[in-house]
């Protein structure tokens, strides 16, 4: 008997045996297969060079050498003294934080990293830790010799030209994989462009870390990103970023943003604000030796991202809405003969003068808001709304930036009277400043929306280039149209009751926006955002927009925006071979 339990008992455990050797070699071969791989097969990531970034005027992104910093847990004999010679080398980079961000709320910056980088370097079994990403140079050199460190190349982004058109550019950083990640602007919006594709090598190790002569290796090359070609106008942009940044700081403003744009390709020539920041910089600290106070930056762009009621300059689209949906003719005239009363709102004007029998011309020169609302009330709100939507406001215009915003135009069934009133002179819609732009734009060029865009062609690594052409969005209002209303709008420059503008030395047709902030349900005669929208009357190459919001020293665009606009226009009339003919 007891042979026989014996004899089972032996049986079942051979069947057990048998059982588990069929499990590991057959059912779960492939599982073993790969920790064994793993345990012997090491890969590294080969980085690909992100694309350059190129203007008509140089070079405005590319890359410099930098490096990952690394450590061997086993071959680091003292991980706290290592870190006290390694954290201080870090720290002398300016844009460390940049490319290393630390955990929110921490204190103390270097306190951290000697925790951070011994705690790296104590750990067992480990055989290769990151201690830091996109170390320049100069300070790799200073900790070659330091044992137990190694360096792996990790280029990183300069920016030759600093903050110039930063909001356009946007910046790069880590995403959650830590891995390299374009964000807002053309490094967000071409990032699949930029980044190329990185490369990988794998090689086969001993138990005892020694490489395999005959073992199983690998190796893919990386291919490097495209380069990109901009539209933007070195000299242009360089002159608006340095004339926004004087208007601002001029007028006490909170901040000012231009667009410049070819009406009639719909090519942007130069876009931005400020405040703005510094894209190779946009670490949280104002010096990694200090304390983390936080200083102002402003990383979005403004000129597409920030939806604001416009004000008088929506006077330029109303009268093109009316006269070519033929609802008034150019002729029209209109009675001021007081504050037009709609329900229990009551509109003025801005002054509150009344000028009896206008014309059009008459209205866009005094900016009057009473004309401006009959206008509007005479369309009609299908009608208006209808010109609204065609001329891009209430949706994205499509331009190749990251982090464009479609504005707001009201539902029709929303649209009240005195909405429909209000709305001739830009209170209750909300656009961009590219929206305005572009539909002034439409108006200088003989009719027709036209996409905006900022790259001109793609370059990739094979030398292959796509190059992109204008698009008409399409035609918003007739020739005939466009004409009158560019007159009109020239009438409002020669004409009109800012001295400054009557006194310049160039034809020019615009209009100014004076448009206060609603606050707490109502407007604030105190806050407004100053607008001037304008393009030289003769040939009209370019439509400007510049746009300050909050001047402090006058609640008025004709003595805050206006005189910067004119600044900014007389430097770059010359770039286009346009000479004073007035």
């Amino acid at each position: 008997m007891r042979f026989k339990v014996a004899l089972v008992g032996f049986l079942l455990g051979f069947a057990l045996i048998v059982f588990q050797l069929f499990n590991i070699q057959v059912l779960k071969h492939e599982h073993y297969s790969i920790l064994a791989e793993r345990q012997h097969l090491e890969t590294a990531e080969i980085p690909s060079e992100r694309g350059q970034v190129l203007s008509s005027g140089g070079i405005l992104i590319t890359n410099e050498e930098s490096y990952r910093l690394v450590g061997d847990p086993q071959l680091v004999e003292d991980p706290e003294s290592v870190a006290r010679k390694v954290v201080p080398v870090l720290l002398e980079d300016e844009r460390f934080f940049s490319y290393n961000p630390l955990p929110n709320g921490t204190k103390d910056p270097k306190k951290y990293l000697l925790a951070r980088v011994e705690d790296l370097l104590s750990r067992e079994g480990k055989r290769w830790v990151s201690l830091a990403r996109k170390l320049p140079v100069r300070l790799a050199q200073k900790l070659r010799e330091v044992k137990g460190l190694d360096f792996e190349l990790d280029p990183r982004r300069f920016y030759p030209e600093g903050t110039l058109a930063a909001s356009i550019l946007g910046f790069v950083a880590s995403d959650a994989d830590g891995k390299d990640k374009g964000y807002n602007g053309l490094e967000g919006y071409y990032d699949g462009d930029l980044k190329g594709k990185s490369g990988r090598s794998a090689q086969e190790y001993s138990n005892t870390g020694q490489p395999i002569l005959m073992g199983d290796s690998s190796f893919t090359s990386a291919q490097d990103g495209a380069d990109l070609y901009l539209t933007i106008d070195r000299g242009i942009q360089s002159i608006l970023d340095r004339k926004i940044k004087e208007g601002v700081k001029r007028y006490g403003a909170e901040s000012g943003s231009f667009v410049v744009l070819e009406p009639k390709t719909g090519r942007v020539l130069a876009m931005g604000n400020y405040p703005s920041f510094d894209p190779g910089d946009f670490n949280p600290f104002t010096s990694p030796e200090k304390s983390p106070k936080k200083y102002k930056r402003e990383f979005r762009n403004l000129a597409i991202s920030a939806t604001y009621e416009p004000g008088s300059v929506m006077k330029g689209v109303i009268l093109s809405a009316a006269i070519d949906s033929g609802e008034i003719k150019p002729s029209w005239t209109f009675n001021d003969d007081g504050p037009l009363r709609i329900g229990e709102s009551t509109i003025n004007t801005w002054d509150g003068r009344h000028w009896g029998k206008q014309t059009l011309a008459q209205l866009l020169q005094r900016s009057n808001n009473v004309g401006a609302a009959k206008v509007a009330l005479k369309t009609g709100r299908e009608t208006l709304r209808s010109y609204f939507l065609n001329f891009g406001f209430g949706s994205q215009l499509g331009i190749d930036l990251e982090g464009e915003e479609a504005g707001l135009v009201k539902r029709l069934k929303d649209w009240r009277k005195v909405d429909l009133a209000t709305a001739g002179f830009g209170q209750g819609v909300g656009i961009t400043p590219l929206q305005m732009t572009a539909a002034y734009g439409a108006i200088a060029n003989g009719g027709i929306l036209m996409k905006p865009y900022v790259v001109g062609k793609i370059i990739d690594r094979f030398g292959r280039e796509v190059n992109f052409s204008p698009q008409p969005i399409r035609r918003v209002i007739t020739t005939k149209t466009s004409d009158t209303v560019v007159e009109l709008l020239r009438s409002a420059v020669s004409g009109g009751e800012s001295v400054i503008l009557r006194n310049v030395r160039y034809r020019i047709a615009g209009k100014t926006g004076t448009a206060q902030i609603p606050v707490g349900g109502h407007y604030d005669p105190n806050k407004t955002n100053t607008t001037f929208v304008g393009f030289p009357f003769k040939d009209r190459s370019f439509v400007m927009l510049m746009r300050l919001e909050k001047p402090s020293t006058s609640t008025y665009s004709s003595t805050t925006v206006v005189p910067i606009w004119i600044e900014a226009f007389e430097e770059i009339a010359p770039l286009f071979g346009i000479l004073p003919d007035r």
